[in-house]
């Protein structure tokens, strides 16, 4: 079948797309080397930066020499043009951030969620209420949000409208997006939690410059954004990379999503715990799912018998999960992150890399790094805002500078038509 035929149009927004991707990530360009690591030509550079420099999207922040002729004028992204907003909907939290166009974080608001807070209704008016809270406090105009991206457990259906099936919280084709919208009338963007995570780590984080990752989040649910050849692998339906729920052990322990053995069951935040009462029924737990998981790797490093062997067995089950994706997907780097994934990481991680070491092959294995998130707690909410930025951008999958994955050279020069690009 032939590929529609691209217009005038399309090959100007291309060109755009490329030349602000090219300036956002490289924190600063000339024209010139606009032109170098584009491949457009220098007049049609020179066009889509004055086009860039008359919105406001970019401004002139300085000159650099040239050899042998005028000094150069440095191009960089107007960090006051806008804001976007990124929303991590939890299990046990939802936290709101608002970020400048540098992804530079303005103000941050967190709200806890019991578990019995899980109603649709409910979570939509949190959402809007955390919104609502980081205008409020910022004192940023409503108008001058580019976006809200919101990153949630379970699978995102883009097809048909967005909704929701999370089936760890009861919901099944739950308008989420629409319901949301009526509420804060801002432009939104809706998608699963663990794919927001990667974009972020891909783009700001442990997976900066990495073309193959897996980003893992571990917390109430476990899941992982894939990423393959600097894009998100969504899959047919959206809903790769539901890692928790593939099978470590046949007939095994029950899992909330109904079925038996689950990566989720053995590993997720309430299966560490659940564990560790197993072996010591009369120990007191005081506090929530995030105080207790505190708890048991505190303990583990005083040397508490039951926590070290706790944390050793989520290890083994966590390091075969580990050794699965990567013959599966053969990714450069796996990325271990979600609040408990970073609770335990830093007590588990070398066990972890042993444990996964037996289960992968040799050669993928030889290839792989595994390591911590770097962006903390802030890496779904800030995903969530990468929803957005990659609309901006016009890029889902953008690597950085001199890396442009699955987009080919398309140029609109002064010749086209009425003779701007």
């Amino acid at each position: 079948m032939k590929s529609p035929k691209r217009t005038v149009k399309d090959l100007r927004r291309t060109n755009r797309h490329l030349v602000l991707q090219q300036i956002y990530f490289s924190g600063s360009s000339s024209r010139l080397e606009l032109s170098q690591h584009t491949g457009l030509s220098p007049a049609t550079v020179t066009n889509v930066v004055t086009g860039l420099l008359e919105e406001g999207i970019v401004i002139e922040s300085g000159l650099e020499e040239s050899q042998g002729g005028r000094p150069r004028a440095i191009l960089t992204i107007n960090e006051s043009y806008g804001c976007f907003v990124g929303i991590d909907v939890g299990e046990t939290h939802i936290q709101a951030e608002l970020f400048d166009m540098t992804m530079s974080n303005l103000n941050t608001v967190r709200c806890s969620l019991t578990p019995d807070e899980n109603e649709p209704q409910q979570v939509v008016e949190r959402i809007a209420q955390g919104v609502e809270s980081l205008l409020a406090e910022s004192g940023v105009q409503r108008g001058k949000i580019i976006g809200v991206g919101i990153g949630v457990p379970g699978v995102v259906e883009p097809q048909g409208g967005v909704s929701v099936f999370a089936p760890n919280w009861g919901w099944h084709d739950v308008p989420l997006l629409s319901m949301v919208g009526k509420h804060i009338g801002l432009p939104l963007y809706l998608d699963n939690g663990a794919k927001a995570m990667a974009l972020a780590e891909m783009w700001f984080g442990a997976g900066r410059g990495a073309e193959n990752l897996a980003v893992l989040l571990i917390g109430t649910g476990v899941g992982a954004g894939i990423v393959a050849q600097g894009r998100l692998y969504r899959g047919a339906t959206n809903s790769a990379g539901e890692w928790g729920h593939t099978v470590i052990e046949l007939d095994g322990r029950m899992c909330r999503c109904g079925s038996r053995g689950c990566l989720e069951a053995y590993v997720g935040a309430p299966a560490i715990i659940q564990r560790l009462r197993e072996q010591e029924p009369d120990r007191e737990f005081v506090g929530d799912q995030t105080t207790t998981i505190s708890a048991i790797v505190e303990t583990a490093r005083r040397g508490d018998r039951a926590a070290v062997q706790v944390l050793e067995d989520t290890a083994h089950y966590l390091g075969a999960g580990v050794g699965n994706l990567i013959n599966l997907f053969n990714p450069g780097l796996v990325v271990l992150g979600g609040w408990a994934g970073l609770q335990i990481g830093r007590y588990i991680l070398p066990e972890l890399r042993r444990f996964a070491e037996r289960y992968a092959l040799k050669r993928p294995l030889s290839a792989t790094r595994i390591t911590l998130s770097q962006l903390g707690q802030d890496a779904i909410s800030m995903g969530g805002a990468c929803l957005v930025l990659g609309d901006f951008l016009g890029s889902e999958g953008w690597q950085g500078p001199h890396t442009i994955p699955g987009r080919e050279r398309s140029e609109v020069t002064a010749a086209d038509q009425d003779g701007r690009a």
